[in-house]
């Protein structure tokens, strides 16, 4: 998969925890505006990639870019400024459970925007109503079923307006409807233009949403291209997958 103009890439990537070599040499690129999946089976380095894109993780070895920006060597100021643009969103909601929804998503637009409480509060409120959760405005964290929880912390990036997003596992642990609820969101983004990079194992949620699939296997990248093809691959690995064999290298 090349794009005329790449989002984001990495070159000959590398990353090992102790004798587990997790990554090697990983060179892929990631097209603005669309949504790239990355699939794989558990325990791939799935994460462990996406992380280096906005600098979680340093590797090994390779080198790591965001537009114009080297990711793998700016120093912490610098990811700040990119963890901005490209926002993580992890598989875990990660809220705090005594602030209200409003404020969870006011604090993080009050940090990073520099702006007062009070403007803080207006812009979450704004977001949390774009996104038809007003109704959750002042429950908690612990009131609130693992989809709605997920929702408010979607909500919480994009009140950063990115110009990238990162979503990590976004529908696992989820119920059916839960999990159409939080593509459908997707499904809004893609159409506003937002690029988006998202981490999944949902086999329905690749047909739904991805542009462009990104496999990984056996510590590389085993496939890189559209939907069609990743759902009607010749390769072994890949028609496992999709089919969820028993038989085979998995």
């Amino acid at each position: 998969m090349t794009a005329a103009h790449p989002v984001a890439r990495t070159v000959g990537l590398a990353k090992a925890f102790g004798a587990h070599q997790v990554l090697a040499g990983v060179t892929l690129e990631l097209s603005e505006g669309r949504c790239t999946f990355v699939a794989g089976p558990s325990g791939t380095g799935k994460s462990v990639l996406v992380r280096h894109l906005v600098g979680l993780l340093k590797p090994d070895a390779g080198e790591v870019w965001y537009k114009d920006l080297r990711v793998d060597v700016l120093d912490e100021e610098a990811l700040l400024g990119l963890r901005r643009r490209c926002v993580y969103v992890f598989q875990h909601p990660t809220l705090f459970d005594s602030m209200t929804v409003t404020e969870n998503v006011a604090l993080v637009v009050k940090y990073h925007k520099g702006v007062k409480a009070a403007a803080a509060e207006g812009l979450a409120r704004a977001q949390l109503d774009r996104m038809g959760l007003s109704r959750l405005a002042e429950s908690r964290p612990p009131e609130l079923p693992a989809g709605e929880q997920k929702l408010v912390s979607l909500a919480r990036a994009l009140a950063l307006e990115p110009e990238t997003l990162i979503l990590d596992e976004p529908t696992t642990g989820l119920d059916p409807y839960a999990a159409f609820e939080i593509d459908a969101h997707v499904r809004r983004l893609k159409e506003l233009g937002v690029t988006l990079l998202v981490i999944s194992h949902d086999l329905q949620s690749i047909r739904r949403l991805a542009d462009e699939v990104v496999f990984l296997f056996d510590r590389k990248v085993r496939y890189e291209g559209g939907v069609d093809g990743f759902f009607h691959s010749a390769d072994p690995v890949l028609d496992q997958f999709v089919h969820a064999r028993v038989e085979g290298e998995i």
